[in-house]
């Protein structure tokens, strides 16, 4: 196998996990993923060739990170990313060189001057190897009614680390920019101190870490735990995943014990309160409750529109109207990852149709979107548990009884789920819904279908069908 085979196997390998463990959506592998290529593995970083006309920014700062992480899963060695366009050629020393931007007119320039000197610093300072996006920085953070507290929190963490809420636990649905709020104060906080040791990961790598550490023999697990624990910020993002890991959650308490009586900041995110989180041992509850707990709720309409402009701003281009701003403000809501990604794709529609994008054509290019949207906002628990009853021949009052019996348990999971993740409902609503249960219940039920629908394809259908007569 030459090298361009072995470099195009490997990008391969590493789409893959990106697929099965990233947080990239189907739309983001067609329109982005799919178009990179892996041009060099230096040993030290991956060359990743973009064609031209893309907006390699957006892609720079929602997929690198994911990137980077399955990247290091794959070769099981950390790699830092250098985007080329198609055109240029490969640099063939290792040294970070400057960012180059897009020229096709009408690509949105995000590389501002400010924004190079800022990612380079973030890069040359001394770190553990720290998982930081230098694109995430409370300057891009726009702030609004939902989140304000959360954010004066961030900056009190940053101003004067482990002296006043330590950990900090912040939760939220997810796209509300939890990952963002995390990364800006490790950002921030290199900025203000270079030598700080800043180390963010997500619970998943914290748990791949520690399983391939006790895995292997020698110094493994010690250089494990020296890695974490030699983080003067340690920022950990979805710390629901650590339910039901027993082992992983017995580590992660003593790490956390290092850490906090070494005087050391933990900063943890999750999509619901420690309390709420399936199976997490007792001991890391009442330690993630002991500092501050801050929530970041769905922005309002005046933030939404906020936000839109200011990524317009970002871009320095004109692409997209106040009036189309407007119209996606009003009907995403859901989340400002969904929002942010149906302007980015307005702003491809627009880079490739040399237009402005009118309400209609953003109807047009967004109509999958808006149809979840429509579905989000108008079901109900009492809809889809008439549905669930009626696919499974059974009385909605079956479902919301006490019976356990294999041919009511099973319903009732489905419509947990459905409620769930169809719904804006809170756990503890859906759970009362369904006779009173508790979110933990719920929780399980939805965790359980999720895991038998990748498994069982007629199960997966049969969701399916149900949630197609939502509209």
């Amino acid at each position: 196998m030459n090298q361009q085979e072995k470099e195009k196997s490997l990008w391969a390998e590493i789409t893959e996990d990106l697929r099965q463990h990233g947080n990239v959506a189907a739309y983001g592998f067609e329109t982005y993923i799919s178009q990179l290529t892996l041009k060099k593995d230096t040993g030290t970083k991956l060359v990743l060739e973009y064609p031209a006309g893309m907006l390699v920014e957006w892609v720079e700062s929602y997929y690198a990170a994911d990137i980077t992480l399955s990247a290091t899963r794959v070769l099981k060695a950390a790699r830092e990313l250098e985007f080329v366009a198609a055109s240029q050629d490969i640099p063939q020393h290792t040294e970070e060189p400057a960012l180059v931007a897009p020229t096709t007119p009408a690509t949105p320039a995000l590389a501002t001057e400010k924004k190079k000197k800022k990612r380079n610093k973030a890069q040359n300072a001394p770190s553990c190897n720290s998982g930081l996006n230098a694109d995430f920085t409370f300057d891009s953070f726009v702030v609004g009614s939902n989140s304000e507290f959360a954010v004066a929190a961030a900056h009190a963490v940053v101003n004067a680390p482990s002296s006043m809420y330590n950990p900090l636990f912040i939760h939220g649905a997810s796209g509300l920019g939890k990952t963002h709020l995390l990364q800006a104060i490790g950002n921030a906080a290199r900025e203000k101190d270079e030598n700080l040791q800043v180390l963010y990961v997500t619970s998943e790598d914290f748990t791949n870490n520690y399983i391939d550490a006790i895995s292997r023999k020698g110094d493994a697990l010690s250089n494990f735990r020296r890695k974490y624990r030699k983080a003067d910020i340690l920022l950990i993002d979805d710390v629901q995943f650590l339910s039901q890991k027993d082992k992983t959650q017995e580590e992660f308490f003593h790490t956390f014990n290092a850490l906090f009586a070494s005087g050391k900041q933990i900063v943890l995110a999750s999509d619901c309160p420690a309390a709420e989180i399936s199976r997490l041992d007792d001991r890391l509850t009442s330690r993630f409750e002991q500092g501050l707990t801050v929530a970041l709720s769905v922005p309002d309409l005046e933030t939404r529109i906020a936000i839109l402009r200011n990524k317009r701003r970002l871009w320095k281009g004109d692409l997209i109207s106040d009036e189309v701003i407007e119209y996606l403000a009003k009907n995403i809501t859901r989340s400002v990852r969904r929002l942010e990604g149906a302007l980015i794709r307005l702003a491809t529609f627009a880079s490739f149709s040399q237009k402005k994008p009118t309400v209609m054509d953003a109807r047009m290019q967004l109509r999958d979107m808006l149809q979840e949207e429509k579905n989000i906002s108008s079901v109900s628990i009492s809809d889809i548990q008439n549905l669930v009853a009626a696919e499974f021949n059974i009385k909605v009052s079956d479902l919301n009884g006490r019976r356990r019996t294999a041919n009511i348990a099973h319903p009732r999971q489905i419509a947990m789920f459905l409620a769930r993740k169809h719904t804006q409902m809170s756990l503890q609503d859906i759970g009362a819904a369904f006779g009173g249960r508790d979110h933990g219940t719920v929780i399980h039920a939805a965790k359980t279908i999720e895991d038998k629908m990748t498994q069982d394809v007629r199960l997966k259908e049969t969701v399916t069908r149900i949630a197609t007569q939502f509209s």
